[in-house]
């Protein structure tokens, strides 16, 4: 790592290099910026998902007969590669084949699946389940021809949160809230837990009690906590013992009813029950209830039983020793009938399904404790997850929450050697000995508990509870009272579900905090939180598919083995058989639909899956790193928290505080931050450099949230001073502790930031002088940026930061080299290169081809023949994309000032140059799609025999009927010639006479062609033809599909909106022709006129920076050219300075060469004064260049970039004196050329034109269609629909009293059926223009009044009454106006 005071000449390629000022300057190598989904399903595809089958078997009959058991998993090669999906509008898939195996039990036989006829050409055995779409290399998926991506989910983690308040969701969306003292316990699957102690009740009278959610989500039910305890298998003298008499079991204790003298009071009635009918001798114990009440019964038998033995044995021996032993014995048989009762009392109010209980094979026995252990305890019921469980482990371990304070007991080794005295205040230093003995397991603090309840296993998995304990001093003040702080066990880490142990540790931080033992979490976190990558988005939603297939096939064995199935039994009770069975086979057992329906479910419907962002390589790119907390279980928009929503500080280096969408969105939608990857757990990382003894080393860590919590870390900055070696000399750095920002000495900072930009996203860190703009307007910046078009010929831009190449490279659409070689071929479609090893290798390039944003993707060749390259060089542009650098837009010459009030608000002031070189032109391209469908009336067919379309009409139509490529197009132009059968009408005699003699003179057919739509004029670029006849898949119902493309020229007009990348956004009012722009007092005209005061207010002076230092850029270029020809060894570097071939800058240096002898111009200063841009410019069209390839190309990156004296530096390199003239120059009023009153800031500036262009949202209609009740317009361009003239525009015309205008708008050109038409006759018979009407929506009221029971007439001016039952609303065919006699009206669809 070193640091640099000015400027090196950084080359990213061969044809990309920059003047980088970035003062830092490290060897961090940037990931891949789109592999994290790539490799996320890649995983999936290799591991996940056969892991996910493998779960789900062996699947047995209820008698055990049959059993299928899962073998492995197959994939076949993809039918069609990814050029051929798109093509087709198909998808990108492979076939996902099981290999199972029936075994049948009785037989001793196994049965596998053999070849069938869709994957005997795979030579695959095994059972089809479904097509399971496959990832590109660029990282998205192709589904029905469309690219698609899966946006990452961030929501909480699951685990365990110390909280002052939580909720429980329930159905309706109603909540429970609970405030106090909560643990919340979340998670991955199962319901959520809070163990809390209320702030309702006084600290002294408060116990613990959980909070649970019925099995239906309709309610919660509250349970003290020593109940659940209990149901789980402790009892009383355990909990006690657990807790260390805590007051707050105590009073939980006393406020249950499951205590055994409770008990034996009769205080429960079912109990009391029991007692009496087996202690009055009935001992039956199948009556009543179903089985999991007989393990009750049974259990309260055995009470009973010992209770008469020891009654006996006490009257006829009262001194006998082995009474003592049966008291025992009756005592824990009461505690296992009270957890048996009380788990039964659980269960109950919880609405658990009990059917549960007695089919499930996770139930050791069939009982009421069984069902609940199972519930919480088992993986399918209650599951934390990998992550869950890390944090678990990390919440509940002892050494997380003893910090700062004084241990109330020795600990000792368990040699017994003494590791830490009673008394001692516990530091880091006294909990990292702590931490390394846990480590070595040597430490004696962990607890055994052997469980007694009825000698089964509570936790399902063990018989004994382990547990860790510490005793400490409530304060370090008073060392009187003490209370045991209780941990979990390291073994449980691998452990997925629930535990006793996590049960009892929870409960204890909870009744530790009262006491400022612990702490509490902050739910914003990152580390709380985590993200789904597709994975396992897509595993959720598979399981649920797999889940109904396996119910089937559950369902298809138990008929199978007869379990259903009415049997007769003869007198020696043998099965009598009813005939032979039909044999069983895999493929009759297995009902795959249920899995493919769920994966086209996932890939079409589901909330996180959306068309990939084609807009740009930076669009694009930018959707792959985006992550949304909205989806399935996440935050809905609709959310007001703004807490959600906002800033945290350990976003830090994972997720940008700049990129995320303006409106309801805000917050919700986010993007990673540059250099943040993702761990295997789900929780984001932020790479560090790590500092040892004060000096910086080369070793990168990767951090998560909850790890950078534990150290401090410094900020880079040019500020710190740095060794040859890599050691800090400053005795203060700044630095961070969690949120705290201070001074720190080098010797305690752990580690440092690998560069200034980590902490923003890809799209922020493309903003030059993003450190001087204001955050609101940052980010408006970012979001314009993807929002940016195309360009025909774009520029990289001037003022860049650095990240242009690598965003290009990873963005997938530029292509690199296969190889390292020599280029031996190159055209518009292929790139050979003959790589070393003399193998040939062929890059096929992609034309002219619409993305998903009707932008034009094509690729443009950057080598030559005979050119070296290397392996993963870029060898070819993609869309916006220029010499591997990702250009957005144009570097153009911009002004700050007003002119005649033109760029008022914002509006922008552009030169005719703009338009005239096609500077901001782009290319759209539409499809347009005709399908020829089989209907019942008959097939339709593509023809150019089109009935009552003309041949003037049909000029540019092959014989087939479809357009022609090159054909320039207009609205309603017919693409493709189509007509479809008509339905069965009724023939007259002389028709039937007329069709038998002329069989192919009628045509019982009508128009259905395809036709360029309303603004969809352009030049045909592309036509594709489908056909079942060429052996093309096409959907159901389909015979041939035609794909025509339509390319559009859209030159900058006025309309259009362009936007610099620091937020200054903008719609053009007016191009001025070249010769009226003001301009320099060279003759330079300005291309763009900004109204200055949009920059103050904005706050965004990033532009005036980029502006001075862009001018100061391209001057430099012109001063190095003038240079180079007086010096032909600065020519060579000259050209890699402007990133030019050589040959062309040897010829331009030549051409100018001959302008400066032709001038007697003989030296470098004479020439710097007399040469101006007209006389360089003249040159630059000789050899096809213009003054935007003239330019130096500058890196300024964020945080570290050029600053105030660099540009002073720089500038004054130029020529440009900056305490002269301060970056203002004279400019001169092209139309009346007078100099302007005073000098106007002037440069270079990035500027891009947005996707929101004038041809698409212009419109205007005159009769279109209407609404079918109101007789209304319709609204929107998309429906041809007209302008809504609403209520506050309606007065705005009476303010005025234009009582014509607003009469017209209200009837004729709105509603009024009948006066609409009568105008319409008016304007073609030239007669007088006839009185409007009554407004159908007038009329529609009083039908709505009457259904209100209201009785409604109509008054006219001369007091004439008529009933408003004789006005109809909607006139027959038959009352038509006379007035239209002599026309024919079309109403179809008006």
């Amino acid at each position: 790592m070193s640091q640099k005071s000015n400027f090196f000449q950084k080359r990213y390629s061969p044809t990309a290099t920059r003047r980088y000022y970035g003062k830092i300057e490290t060897n961090f190598i940037q990931p891949n910026l789109a592999d994290i989904q790539i490799k996320s399903y890649q995983k999936f595809l290799d591991h996940d998902l056969e892991k996910l089958i493998a779960s789900y078997f062996p699947i047995k009959s209820p008698n055990d007969r049959y059993t299928i058991n899962f073998r492995g998993l197959h994939r076949t090669e993809p039918e069609r590669d990814e050029a051929q999906s798109r093509a087709q509008s198909k998808t990108y898939e492979v076939g996902i084949y099981a290999d199972l195996e029936l075994v049948d039990n009785d037989k001793g036989t196994v049965k596998k699946a053999r070849k069938s006829k869709k994957n005997i050409a795979s030579n695959t055995n095994g059972v089809f389940l479904a097509s399971m779409p496959l990832i590109t290399h660029d990282g998205v998926f192709i589904i029905n021809g469309i690219e698609k991506f899966v946006i990452s989910q961030i929501t909480r983690s699951p685990g365990i949160y110390m909280l002052t308040k939580s909720q429980l969701k329930l159905s309706n969306s109603r909540k429970r809230v609970q405030e106090g003292y909560v643990c919340e316990v979340l998670p991955a699957n199962g319901s959520v837990m809070l163990i809390y102690i209320s702030n309702k009740k006084k600290i002294e009278d408060a116990f613990v009690q959980i909070l649970l959610r019925d099995a239906v989500r309709e309610g919660a039910k509250i349970f003290p906590i020593t109940t659940l305890l209990k149901a789980f298998g402790l009892n009383n003298r355990e909990i006690l013992k657990i807790f260390k008499n805590n007051e707050f079991i105590k009073r939980s204790l006393e406020a249950e009813i499951y205590n055994a003298k409770d008990f034996l009071s009769n205080v429960d009635p079912e109990i009391k029950n029991l007692l009496k009918e087996f202690r009055d001798g009935k001992t039956d114990l199948r009556r009543k209830g179903i089985a999991s009440d007989q393990k009750l019964r049974s259990l309260v038998n055995e009470y009973v039983t010992l209770e008469k033995q020891y009654n006996a044995l006490k009257q006829t021996s009262p001194n006998d020793s082995s009474l003592t032993a049966l008291e025992l014995e009756m005592e824990n048989k009461m505690d296992s009938v009270i957890t048996e009762r009380a788990a039964k009392h659980i269960v109950n109010e919880l609405s658990i399904s009990l059917r549960d209980i007695e089919n499930t094979e996770e139930c050791h026995e069939v009982s009421f404790h069984a069902l609940l252990c199972a519930r919480f305890f088992r993986n399918k019921r209650y599951n934390l997850s990998n992550a869950g469980r890390y944090k678990v482990s990390r919440k509940l371990r002892l050494t997380e929450r003893i910090y700062q304070k004084t241990l109330a007991c020795d600990l000792f080794l368990k040699d017994g050697k003494l590791l830490l005295k009673k008394g001692t205040l516990l530091l880091k230093e006294e909990i990292d000995k702590i931490k390394q003995a846990a480590k070595n397991n040597e430490i004696s603090f962990v607890n055994k508990m052997q469980l007694t309840t009825d000698g089964k296993a509570v936790d399902l998995a063990k018989e004994s509870l382990f547990y860790e304990t510490i005793d400490v001093y409530i304060t370090n003040d008073n060392l009187s009272v003490s209370v045991p702080v209780i941990g979990i066990h390291n073994e449980n880490d691998l452990n997925k579900a629930m535990t006793l142990s996590d049960f009892i540790a929870s409960i204890s931080y909870v009744i530790n905090l009262p006491y400022g033992i612990g702490k509490y979490d902050d739910i914003d976190h990152l580390g709380n939180k985590r993200v789904k990558l597709i994975n396992e988005l897509i595993t959720a939603k598979l399981e649920s598919g797999f889940t109904r297939m396996e119910r089937f096939l559950k369902e298809k064995l138990t008929i199978a083995d007869g379990v259903n199935r009415g049997q007769q039994i003869n007198e020696e009770g043998q099965v009598i058989e009813q005939g032979e069975k039909k044999e069983l086979t895999i493929k009759s057992l297995i009902n795959s639909k249920p899995i493919q329906i769920v994966i086209k479910d996932f890939f079409n419907t589901h909330q996180l899956t959306q068309f990939l962002d084609h807009q740009n390589p930076l669009s694009e790119l930018s959707n792959k790193r985006r992550i949304s907390a909205m989806g399935p279980g996440g935050i809905s928009r609709e959310d007001p928290n703004l807490d959600i929503r906002d800033v945290h500080y350990s976003q830090y280096g994972r997720i940008c505080p700049i990129e995320t969408p303006e409106g309801m969105n805000i917050g919700l939608i986010m993007s990673l931050a540059s250099f943040a990857k993702i761990d295997e757990n789900g929780f984001l990382m932020a790479p560090y450099r790590k500092i040892k003894a004060g000096v910086i080393t080369d070793e990168v860590e990767y951090l998560t949230a909850l790890r950078e919590d534990e150290h401090i870390i410094a900020e880079i900055s040019s500020l710190v001073n740095i060794s040859n070696d890599n050691k800090i000399l400053d005795k203060e750095i700044i630095g961070r502790y969690r949120s705290m920002q201070g001074l720190y000495d080098p010797l305690k900072i752990d580690y440092i930031d690998v560069a200034p930009h980590q902490v923003v996203s890809i799209g922020s860190s493309l903003i030059p002088f993003l450190e001087n703009d204001d955050s609101a307007r940052a980010l408006m910046g970012t979001n314009m940026q993807r929002q940016a078009y195309p360009l025909i010929k774009p520029y990289a831009p001037a003022v860049g930061t650095g990240q242009e190449h690598k965003i290009a490279s990873d963005s997938g659409l530029t292509m690199s080299s296969p190889c390292s070689g020599v280029v031996s071929y190159v055209d518009n479609s292929k790139i050979i290169i003959t790589s070393d090893s003399s193998k040939k290798e062929t890059v096929n390039l992609v034309k002219f081809e619409r993305s998903n944003q009707n932008t034009c993707y094509n690729h443009k060749p950057i080598v030559e023949i005979g050119q070296r390259v290397n392996k993963d060089e870029i060898i070819v542009d993609g869309p916006a994309v220029n010499k591997s650098e990702l250009a957005l837009g144009q570097n153009v010459l911009v002004a700050f000032t007003t002119w005649n009030g033109y760029n008022y608000e914002d509006a922008i002031v552009i030169s005719e140059r703009l338009v005239k070189e096609d500077i901001l032109t782009s290319l759209t391209i539409n499809e347009y799609v005709a399908q020829c469908l089989s209907t019942k009336n008959g097939d339709e067919q593509i023809t150019r025999d089109i009935p009552n379309v003309s041949d003037a009409n049909k000029r540019y139509l092959d014989e087939n009927g479809i357009i022609m490529v090159g054909a320039e197009v207009k609205e309603g132009d017919v693409l493709v010639g189509k007509v479809s059968p008509k339905g069965q009408v009724e023939v007259s005699p002389e028709e039937k006479l007329f069709k038998a003699i002329f069989p192919e003179s009628v045509q019982n057919v009508r128009d259905s062609s395809l036709k360029v739509s309303h603004g969809g004029d352009g030049i045909v670029s592309a036509v594709k033809r489908f056909s079942i006849a060429n052996g093309d898949e096409l959907n159901d119902g389909v015979i041939e599909m035609i794909k025509v493309y339509v390319v559009q020229k859209r030159k900058i007009q006025i309309g259009d909106k362009l936007a610099g990348r620091h937020g200054n956004k903008g719609v053009i009012s007016k191009v001025v022709p070249i010769e009226d722009m003001p301009h320099l007092e060279d003759g330079t005209p300005v291309d763009i006129l900004l109204n200055p005061l949009g920059v103050p207010s904005r706050m965004n002076i990033g532009q005036i920076f980029e502006t001075h230092l862009g001018y100061a850029a391209h001057k430099l270029a012109v001063r190095s050219l003038i240079s180079s020809c007086f010096d032909q060894n600065k020519a060579k570097e000259f050209a890699i300075e402007i990133n030019q071939p050589q040959a062309r800058v040897e010829r331009l240096i030549k051409g100018l060469k001959n302008q400066i002898n032709d001038r007697n111009i003989k030296s470098e200063k004479e020439a710097l004064e007399k040469l101006d841009n007209s006389d360089i410019s003249l040159v630059l069209k000789e050899i096809g260049m213009s003054f935007d390839d003239l330019i130096y190309k500058i890196a300024t990156p964020i945080f570290q970039g050029v600053n105030f004296l660099d540009l002073q530096d720089v500038m004054q390199e130029a020529g440009l004196d900056p305490q002269k003239n301060q970056g203002k120059f004279k400019l001169i009023d092209g139309r009346s050329g007078m100099p302007f009153e005073r000098p106007i800031s002037l440069g270079i500036m990035y500027m891009m034109k947005l996707n929101h262009m004038v041809d698409d949202k212009i419109h205007a209609r005159a009769v279109g269609p209407y609404s079918k009740i109101t007789q209304q317009p319709l609204g929107g361009k998309s429906q041809n629909g007209g302008q809504r003239f609403g209520e506050m525009e309606v007065w705005a015309l009476e303010a005025y009293g234009a009582a014509y205008n607003l009469q017209e708008l209200l009837t004729i050109k709105s509603d009024d059926v009948q006066g609409r038409n009568r105008a319409y006759a008016a304007i073609v018979k030239g007669a007088a223009f006839p009185e409007p009407g009554i407004p159908e929506s007038f009329k529609l009221l009083t039908k709505e009044l009457q259904g209100l029971a209201l009785s409604v007439s109509f008054i006219y001016d001369d007091n004439t009454q008529q009933d408003s039952n004789n006005v109809s609303i909607l006139q027959s065919d038959g009352e038509q106006d006379e007035f239209f006699n002599d026309f024919e009206f079309d109403t179809e669809g008006y």
